[in-house]
């Protein structure tokens, strides 16, 4: 069993580079847990990697997913569980490593977490300057969550995508350079931080 989802994964990676550069422990994590044994081990594994997890507890059982690989495709199937009831107070109670960051990051995923915590998060780095990323990371979200989608990059300062997620909002917005559109979107707290950069990867051709 392998710590996840996508953010996490993130996080894990992040803290990698940075202790391969000699700086460790530089990494926090928010998110929500069961009360099971899935959560212990989620725990440890962040300890051991030097990510500090900082969890909301919820009644559902602890977010798991199943994952099947051929060759070069994969399907997923997801309980979110958990992942799903992080509270506001949580983010309350946390808001000093947001003070202390250098950078915040959440994935479209966190819109069905707690969208009002996301806005929140993204609010707090517009005012202070602090530079914001949000990854679009997943069509369902383009399709279903859109005004949710939009108003998350309002606040982002980088904003990821794969190609996928790529034409599914062009599509939706019905632009024809999607990513100098999503540049040019209004951006809130602009006069305290740079334009924005969009970064869209395409599989194995060039980002």
């Amino acid at each position: 069993m392998l710590p996840g989802g996508s953010a996490l994964n993130s996080a894990r990676a992040s803290q990698h580079v940075l202790k391969c550069a000699g700086t460790d422990h530089k990494v926090a994590y928010l998110g929500c847990l069961g009360k099971d044994s899935y959560a212990e081990t989620l725990r440890q594994s962040l300890k051991d990697c030097g990510v500090e997890g900082r969890f909301a507890e919820s009644e559902e059982p602890t977010g798991t997913c199943a994952v099947v690989v051929v060759g070069k495709e994969r399907t997923l199937c997801a309980n979110i569980g958990a992942s799903c009831k992080f509270p506001m107070e949580h983010l309350e109670l946390n808001m000093e490593h947001l003070e202390h960051a250098d950078y915040v990051y959440s994935t479209g995923f966190f819109i069905t977490s707690n969208f009002d915590a996301l806005i929140k998060a993204g609010e707090f780095c517009a005012e202070k300057g602090k530079p914001f990323g949000f990854n679009l990371s997943a069509e369902f979200l383009i399709l279903f969550s859109l005004e949710q989608v939009l108003k998350a990059i309002e606040l982002a300062d980088y904003v990821f995508c794969n190609e996928d997620e790529q034409r599914c909002i062009k599509e939706k917005l019905e632009v024809e350079d999607i990513n100098m559109h999503i540049a040019k979107m209004t951006k809130k707290g602009a006069d305290k931080k740079p334009k924005r950069v969009v970064i869209s990867t395409q599989g194995p051709v060039a980002t």
